[in-house]
């Protein structure tokens, strides 16, 4: 890609409710950059954070909550890297269309992964990452409904503490829960801001958990609440081969 594609790219963002601050593909520059406006949408920081870390980018914030994407320092071809974070970009805005019409009609976040993820008690948080482990020790707990989907989203790389499948045919003596599942954030770095855009793709309804650790997603009921599981582990699947390079980098 030379310089004229690549900005041609970068203006065609506005249709994902993207704003550009600036950005910048010149070879004289240590580095390739875009800064993101963070009054583009609700929740777009996590879903920002979550591309660069697909795309081998490094992201930041800025002193005024902005988001800037940085290109990789030892990608000697410019087209290439700007490539590579442009059609992640493209796949996982798409994938957020539903997310974005909901916004429009007023349906918005009641956690924002951006206010809590910076606060002080989660930067002095401290501590070796948890071992990725098998769900096999525990999948005998799990709602049978769901134990496939627990299973393979452990093994995916996300792995869960709780949940519950919110259907009646699992909870035959008394009402079921609503639908959730609780996350470890605790294996990879960042993993809270994957997990918040896997949600906000996915229909299910993100938040930190007690003490401000750890995702947790849930549903308002159960109407429908196996295609959502469904849904789930899909773009889990797609998340994960995004996430693939970034944490073979984190072991």
């Amino acid at each position: 890609m030379n310089s004229a594609e690549i900005e041609g790219r970068i203006k065609a963002l506005s249709l994902y409710d993207l704003v550009v601050n600036q950005f910048s593909t010149s070879s004289a520059c240590a580095s390739s950059f875009i800064e993101f406006n963070h009054a583009s949408y609700p929740g777009v920081e996590a879903h920002l954070f979550t591309i660069a870390d697909a795309a081998s980018w490094q992201p930041e914030l800025t002193s005024t909550s902005d988001v800037i994407l940085k290109g990789p320092s030892n990608e000697p071809d410019r087209g290439k890297e700007w490539n590579n974070l442009l059609s992640i970009l493209q796949d996982v805005m798409e994938s957020l269309g539903p997310y974005r019409q909901g916004l429009m009609h007023g349906i918005i976040p009641s956690s924002h992964w951006v206010y809590h993820e910076f606060r002080w008690y989660r930067e002095n948080w401290e501590g070796p990452p948890h071992e990725l482990k098998s769900a096999d020790t525990f999948l005998h707990l799990v709602d049978e409904s769901i134990r496939y989907h627990v299973k393979e989203l452990n093994d995916l790389g996300f792995p869960t503490t709780q949940s519950c499948s919110g259907l009646a045919k699992d909870h035959s003596a008394r009402e079921p829960y609503q639908p959730y599942v609780m996350f470890d954030e605790r294996v990879y770095p960042r993993t809270s801001a994957h997990l918040f855009t896997i949600a906000d793709i996915t229909g299910w309804i993100p938040s930190y958990g007690p003490h401000n650790f750890d995702i947790e997603f849930r549903l308002k009921d159960a109407e429908g609440a196996e295609r959502f599981w469904d849904a789930l582990v899909i773009y889990a699947r797609e998340m994960a081969l995004l996430l693939k390079d970034y944490r073979s980098c984190q072991a």
